[in-house]
């Protein structure tokens, strides 16, 4: 007599729920631990970035005597202090593409990753509109007294009639015609009177972003551009994150900020890399962007 095999109990329904539940929550629970090892990462690859400029801006003052000059005006074919430090940073072919001090030329062929966040864009090829290579960072100039406008341009975008104007950032407007002449001003180190630790040489622009991948019209140059918000930034105005692009009173396109959650990263000139509190108070964020305002800076910000 054969016998007969016990029958094979499935899953009830209700276990099939308790099990979709534990999964779910498993889930729930690993997703942001992911997320903040991601943001860790993209942190840490951005304070490098931060601090390979800083070595490359320490470098060319050390071979040249001075800052590296902030260019003209937008679009301008001197460039901006990107293009001044590439040979600094491992970009020597690049920069000997820079001929005739015209560097148009590089806006279609580079993109060093070092200006990028990956926060933000993680490859070089995400950060592109027409061709041109964008920048994730910019050099600090300040305002007269915060929230004070004009600063920045002086009067003249497009012009030279700013040529005089007391820029008191650590870079500056000016550089190298086509002539090889210097036109606007030069800064040394020694001219930080603030001190190199309490003074902003470069730190995250904000950026919209829906406009990552596409540019702006502040992101539209990218990293080869002369005297732009692409490579320049204002202290005159408080940094926000970018997700308040668009809901923060205005004056979008010149502000610092980043894609971090609280705060954004700075270079110190000194060559420290600091993260810098949305929340810092509005005048001492402006006393940062001084070389010589003899503003007095808290250590904790």
């Amino acid at each position: 007599m054969a016998l007969l095999k016990p029958a094979r109990r499935g899953f009830t329904l209700i276990e099939l729920l308790v099990v979709i539940a534990i999964i779910a929550i498993l889930i729930a629970l690993l997703v942001p631990a992911v997320q903040k090892v991601r943001e860790a990462a993209a942190r840490t690859q951005c304070m490098n970035n931060l601090k390979q400029m800083g070595l490359a801006i320490h470098s060319f003052h050390d071979a040249n005597k001075y800052m590296p000059p902030g260019g003209f005006t937008p679009w301008g074919a001197e460039g901006s202090w990107p293009v001044h430090i590439l040979r600094y940073i491992d970009q020597g072919a690049l920069a000997d593409k820079n001929t005739a001090n015209n560097v148009d030329p590089l806006r279609y062929i580079g993109g060093p990753p070092v200006f990028f966040c990956p926060a933000r864009r993680p490859s070089v090829a995400m950060a592109v509109q027409g061709g041109r290579y964008m920048m994730d960072y910019g050099s600090a100039t300040p305002a007269n007294s915060p929230n004070a406008w004009d600063q920045f341009w002086y009067g003249d975008i497009w012009g030279m009639g700013w040529v005089g104007s007391n820029y008191r950032g650590a870079i500056v407007r000016g550089g190298r015609n086509s002539s090889g002449n210097w036109i606007g001003g030069k800064v040394t180190m020694a001219g930080i009177s603030d001190g190199t630790s309490n003074t902003l040489l470069v730190a995250e622009k904000q950026l919209n972003p829906r406009n990552y991948t596409t540019g702006d019209w502040h992101d539209d140059c990218g990293w080869g551009d002369g005297w732009d918000p692409d490579v320049v930034r204002y202290t005159g105005f408080s940094p926000n994150p970018d997700r308040l692009y668009g809901n923060q009173g205005g004056w979008e396109g010149y502000r610092f900020g980043s894609a971090h959650p609280t705060g954004m990263h700075g270079l110190m000139g000194d060559g420290t890399v600091r993260t810098i509190p949305y929340s810092i108070n509005l005048t001492i964020f402006n006393g940062l962007g001084t070389r010589n305002g003899n503003e007095s800076i808290p250590t904790d910000f």
